[in-house]
């Protein structure tokens, strides 16, 4: 029997995710989706459990995908990619201290990006990082959970966005937040 190397891949979105596994020629093989919402707790907030929308569908997906996989098959590699930038704060034991905080669409921390632009500059903070402080951008959502929830600010541990949370959970290693 010939073994058949597939390769797997998870895309979390906004709307849903998204699976798909495929032969290392690029055949696909099967594909598997679960659509989920996010939460608008309040007026310019947008929030996702990290546990229980982006990790399940994750698992379930990847239970899904695997139960198509030919007899002699076996994963050669797996990625993940997802919605992003997103903060999701985690404790020592990978448990999110909060919902995930979601990319520009999470327009919370308009404050803290007057703030850190006037504290470091626009000129500054672009040189560093090619684009001004917006919605999109982490630091004001750290900067946000620092000023507004103290708490959860002191307990996190890592810094994490989407995908990198999720390869936390799969690997047991720490990668960036991005």
């Amino acid at each position: 029997m010939v073994r058949v190397d597939l390769l797997l891949g998870i895309d979390m979105g906004t709307g849903s995710s998204k699976g798909v596994l495929v032969a290392a020629d690029g055949t696909v093989l099967a594909t598997e989706s679960r659509t989920h919402e996010m939460s608008l707790p309040r007026p310019g907030w947008a929030e996702f459990d990290p546990e229980a929308i982006w990790w399940r569908e994750v698992c379930e997906i990847s239970a899904a995908l695997m139960s198509r996989c030919p007899p002699a098959a076996r994963i050669a590699g797996v990625c993940v990619s997802g919605a992003g930038p997103c903060l999701v704060l985690a404790d020592e034991d990978l448990r999110p201290c909060r919902p995930a905080i979601l990319y520009g669409i999470d327009t919370r921390a308009s404050a803290e990006i007057e703030f850190l632009t006037e504290e470091f500059g626009a000129e500054e903070i672009l040189e560093r990082g090619g684009t001004v402080l917006s919605s999109q951008a982490v630091g004001p959502k750290i900067e946000w959970v620092r000023r507004h929830e103290p708490d959860v600010f002191a307990g996190a541990r890592r810094w994490y966005g989407s995908n990198s949370y999720i390869t936390a959970k799969l690997t047991g290693e720490y990668v960036r937040l991005y």
